[in-house]
């Protein structure tokens, strides 16, 4: 089930490679993109499209920026490199700045981009990518084979403590090099530069996902970046310092409020038509007075009755919503004793009112989650457990685990009283809505919950930076390919990587290694939906929500594309302003 959208009226193509990254619910902004064709002429009946009313009703503070576009945002945490951001919208800023080897279409299938064109080995290991010539970096520089060497290679660091470490492990020399504390191995074997367009990579075994999942990172500049290997702080010192080859260059962030950009005139796509962009920092408050008032002019929000229909009242206002890639969940802290019993976690599954809370929440566009895949995914399964709401079933299951209700009416194991101390982010209605049912519902199961509620940015470093949590919820904007390697495969649960919870599985690892080596679809996706149906049984997440990604975006705004697999940023360079 693949949708896309163009705002506009002439045609377009091509789009970004999708990598799996975290993101808040509520005004969660996952796969979208820019391009072209009438808002009325959608190429999927799955789109679905609220035209504006009135579009000549533009706000003048709107009018009065003829050259500048503002996007709203949750705040990014000020990672902007492309191989340390950690949220969708660190990751909006690196894609307006960098340009990566490949790019993927609509349906999700890999594209040229900096690389105009690969081949890969009989043997299916080895991947030659042959470069754009002329492709500079706003410093002027031109962005040849060595500067995507360095970006590859310093994912390899023995010191890298970033989450993008799965796209390397597989080369030969990864151990070699990244075991290397000593700089006795001062080469990563598996990459070759071959002339200054001419790149390989060579990996151990067959990788079925290689190339939609790990060649579409920004191309960093050598020269610009370059650090004595193991001395990776150098690189970390220049995050709010970003200079890649992409459509924008970087020229101010203000933490907790905006970062703002200028077109790069030297785009080697074409120079924007936009000259200036801001990304506006918005929340769930105020994101929909930022839209109607013309404070921004493109910005995600929640899927919800009262929502659109604000959006619609305001006249100028198109409005596109689609099933998301993605799913909203709940973590919890697997080192943790109260949690490594998985009777405990079905239990949590079974005592929460999921489909109320979706009823409550959604009103209509979304629906329960039981499985880590999204909807609009070619390894989706229904053949799994629902998790009905059963209390019943709930107080079973956690009485076989030996948690056992004391008189206070509270639950108890080797004297420790099941308390959960549950961290999530301010702002958002999503989060504000869930809080009284979780607690509610796992109060009446004799579970004390305790929200912490903090910045998304401060709860996104805990969760992944410090591992110091019980209990949080997130979202994922996934990738495009199905392998749950990025988020679920052990080697992530480092500080720094996806696997958060620390879950630890050998089945799962066995599934993931095979669905790795499997070029066959028909049989990958036999392979994932036994994960899929391991990972509903063990729950590493407590599975939450489905939801539609809905965008509102002014009517001045021509040329913007969006669909589950491509970022509103991919095409922005395409993108213009016209008032009426």
């Amino acid at each position: 089930m693949v949708v896309v959208l163009i705002l506009t009226s002439c045609s377009s193509s091509t789009s970004g490679t999708g990598q799996n990254q975290p993101q808040q619910q509520a005004q969660q902004p996952p796969a979208q993109g820019s391009g072209p064709v009438d808002v009325s002429k959608s190429e999927s009946s799955v789109v679905k499209v609220i035209e504006a009313s009135n579009p000549a009703n533009i706000p003048a503070a709107a009018k009065n920026r003829p050259d500048t576009l503002i996007v709203g945002t949750t705040a990014p945490s000020g990672k902007f490199n492309p191989i340390y951001a950690d949220s969708v919208y660190d990751s909006y800023v690196t894609e307006l700045v960098f340009d990566g080897l490949l790019m993927n279409d609509e349906k999700g299938n890999p594209i040229p981009n900096v690389a105009e064109s690969w081949d890969i080995s009989e043997d299916g290991k080895t991947y030659t990518f042959h470069l754009k010539k002329g492709i500079k970096f706003t410093n002027g520089q031109e962005l040849t084979a060595k500067d995507v060497e360095f970006t590859y290679t310093a994912i390899a660091d023995p010191n890298y403590d970033g989450p993008r470490m799965d796209s390397v492990m597989d080369l030969v020399g990864y151990d070699e090099y990244h075991n290397d504390k000593e700089g006795k191995v001062p080469k990563l074997e598996g990459i070759k530069v071959i002339d200054d367009y001419t790149i390989s990579f060579t990996l151990k075994d067959v990788k079925a996902s290689a190339l939609t999942s790990d060649f579409g990172y920004g191309i960093m500049c050598k020269d610009y970046y370059n650090f004595e290997k193991g001395n990776i702080q150098k690189l970390k010192d220049l995050f709010l310092k970003p200079m890649g080859s992409g459509a924008y260059v970087f020229k101010d962030y203000k933490a907790g409020q905006e970062i703002d950009f200028e077109a790069n005139p030297n785009y080697w796509k074409g120079a924007p038509k936009i000259k200036n962009l801001i990304m506006k920092v918005t929340n769930a408050d105020t994101v929909i007075q930022e839209l109607t008032t013309g404070g921004v002019d493109v910005d995600i929000v929640a899927a919800r009755p009262e929502n659109i229909k604000m959006l619609q009242d305001a006249g100028f206002i198109n409005i596109i919503y689609y099933p998301s890639n993605s799913y909203g969940y709940i973590g919890w802290n697997l080192r943790l004793d109260k949690f490594k019993d998985k009777r405990v976690r079905q239990a949590l599954m079974y005592g929460l009112n999921r489909q109320g809370f979706i009823d409550a929440y959604y009103k209509g566009y979304g629906q329960v989650c039981n499985a880590p895949v999204s909807l609009v995914s070619w390894a989706y399964t229904d053949d799994i457990n629902k998790y009905p709401y059963d209390p019943d079933k709930a107080n079973q299951l956690l009485d076989e685990a030996g948690w056992v209700k004391g008189s206070d009416g509270f639950r108890y194991k080797d004297g420790e009283k099941f308390v959960i101390h549950w961290m999530t982010y301010t702002g958002s209605k999503y989060v504000d809505t869930l809080i009284p049912i979780v607690k509610d519902n796992w109060g009446k199961l004799g579970i004390e919950v305790v929200p912490e509620l903090m910045e998304f940015s401060t709860l996104s470093t805990k969760v992944y930076d410090e591992q110091n949590f019980e209990m949080y919820n997130m979202a994922w904007s996934l990738s495009i390919d199905p392998d749950p390697s990025g988020i679920f495969s052990i080697s992530q649960d480092v500080k720094g990587g996806f696997n958060s919870v620390g879950w630890r599985n050998d089945e799962s690892e066995k599934l993931i290694e095979q669905g790795l080596r499997e070029t066959d679809q028909q049989k990958r996706k036999e392979i994932y939906q036994q994960w899929i149906k391991l990972a509903n049984e063990e729950l590493p997440y407590l599975f939450l929500s489905y939801s539609d990604d809905a965008y509102g975006i002014s009517s001045r705004v021509k040329g913007l594309k969006i669909s589950p697999y491509e970022d509103w940023t991919y095409y922005i360079y395409q993108a213009e302003l016209v008032n009426p």
